[in-house]
């Protein structure tokens, strides 16, 4: 593209500067989601991607985890939209489901959480689905080019020592390692990034993590329900309780008429893979919703499985002197819980803090990696904390309990069962990431909540009251 040309999609102008190349390791939904936004500051954006390019419906190689159940959150569909305008629209005209976060079918902490109308709007679709058209996305943006079937071996540094300078990748099955100069590197090569190593060996020193043991496994299938059939919402979502329920099943609908299914359990509980052992395992859930369902259901896929042993976190912030114009993205930053569907939206997050600091910071200077860390741990906290105070209350998961924690406990639990709409609405607000946890900390939603214990509480008093005494006589 000449000095000063400007190409377009979906309504967005591109006023790149024109000398400077920045590279992304990875062509997953962080990926591409970075390169668009890399694609406004840089005259030319490369992806080097290890699968080939997506052809059909099939999860990438790359993606293990791509057969499995994916939502976006209300959080990340804002920030896909604003991306990639019209984005959202078009992914519904092929076939994703939109629909309010708030009327989800969600029971958790040992009740079902009212369903009320939010403005909170997700978006439910198989991965595949997704990743095909945001390659096509950004196969649209002029100075956006893609690398298939090429590995990233490493960063490069420059003479100083201070700062990378490109990455070396190889292609194919090939054994020659080539170098690609650029003036900021974004690893988006997931949760077995090579960038850990790396910067050990370098002699940055290692890097710190919080790790969450969950050891959990789940299963899904693919099935056929008739209309009838079907859940009231897009999103039907049952878990535990913990501690004595280890147990998690999900149901979406997705794009073709396809309704996924995934069934997992913590600590070992794991769901079979075949048909009768999927149902069994369904039907051993603590609410029977699901199993009403799939039991009305066609299978219409093998079932597949996954297993994650825990979600871990990478304290790049700690690392003393991290090397500028490297950052990491996504799940190389990260990686949490699949049953609580944050990935995704984690990654859209990031890629619009990314966009905030190349804007405040346009010439990459050690503060611009320092910002980037700072605001990405801000938005980890949050998508951390929802899972991890949830993972704790099995007694089994290996992690850090915070001192707060029984009194945190206490406090959803009361939050939780108080059945009053506004409080659910702010609990919906904090689960689907467009909030922070301290949300429902607020008095006037602390006070909502024990008005509505205090009001349960005498309900179920006087119901005791007339059950014991209604059929007999007080004289």
């Amino acid at each position: 593209m000449p000095d000063g040309a400007e190409g377009g999609v979906g309504g967005v102008s591109f006023r790149p500067q024109m000398k400077r190349r920045a590279v992304v390791a990875g062509g997953g939904v962080g990926g591409l989601l970075a390169a668009r936004v890399l694609a406004e500051h840089f005259g030319t954006v490369t992806v080097i991607e290890r699968d080939c390019c997506p052809v059909g419906r099939n999860p990438r190689a790359g993606a293990p985890q791509g057969r499995h159940v994916h939502v976006l959150l209300p959080s990340g569909v804002e920030a896909l939209e604003s991306l990639f305008p019209g984005c959202i629209a078009e992914l519904v005209r092929d076939g994703a489901k939109r629909f309010d976060y708030g009327q989800s079918r969600i029971h958790t902490y040992g009740t079902w959480l009212p369903r009320v109308g939010t403005g909170l709007m997700a978006l439910a679709q198989t991965r595949p689905f997704l990743e095909q058209h945001l390659h096509r996305w950004a196969g649209q943006v002029p100075n956006i080019e893609v690398i298939y079937g090429a590995s990233v071996r490493a960063p490069f540094l420059d003479g100083s020592r201070s700062r990378a300078a490109g990455v070396e990748f190889s292609t194919g099955n090939s054994a020659c390692v080539k170098r690609l100069e650029a003036d900021l590197v974004v690893d988006a090569t997931g949760r077995n990034t090579r960038l850990l190593r790396w910067l050990d060996e370098s002699g940055f020193g290692r890097v710190a993590e919080s790790r969450m043991g969950i050891d959990l496994g789940y299963a899904t299938g693919r099935f056929r329900v008739a209309r009838e059939y079907l859940p009231e919402s897009a999103l039907l979502y049952v878990v535990g309780p913990p501690p004595s329920q280890t147990k998690v099943g999900v149901i979406f609908q997705a794009e073709d008429g396809v309704v996924l299914a995934g069934l997992g359990g913590y600590h070992g509980d794991y769901p079979p893979a075949d048909f009768a052992g999927f149902l069994q395992f369904a039907r051993s859930l603590s609410q029977p919703d699901i199993i009403n369902v799939l039991a009305r259901g066609e299978l219409c896929s093998c079932i597949e499985r996954f297993r994650i042993p825990a979600p871990v976190r990478h304290r790049y912030r700690k690392v003393r002197n991290f090397p500028e114009r490297l950052l990491p993205i996504g799940d190389s930053v990260c990686s949490l819980d699949p049953a609580f569907g944050q990935g995704m939206t984690l990654a859209a997050q990031e890629a619009k803090i990314l966009a905030r600091c190349l804007e405040e910071h346009p010439k990459l200077e050690r503060s611009f990696t320092e910002e980037y860390f700072r605001r990405t741990d801000n938005v980890v906290d949050v998508a951390w904390g929802v899972s991890s105070r949830e993972n704790l209350r099995y007694p089994q998961t290996m992690g850090v309990r915070p001192w707060y924690l029984p009194i945190a406990t206490r406090y959803m639990n009361l939050v939780m069962h108080a059945g009053d709409p506004q409080v659910a609405a702010e609990v919906y607000r904090v689960i689907s990431l467009t909030a922070s946890s301290k949300t429902v900390l607020r008095p006037s939603v602390a006070a909502r909540a024990m008005t509505a214990a205090l009001k349960n509480g005498l309900r179920r008093m006087l119901h005791s009251f007339r059950k014991t005494w209604g059929n007999t006589d007080v004289t």
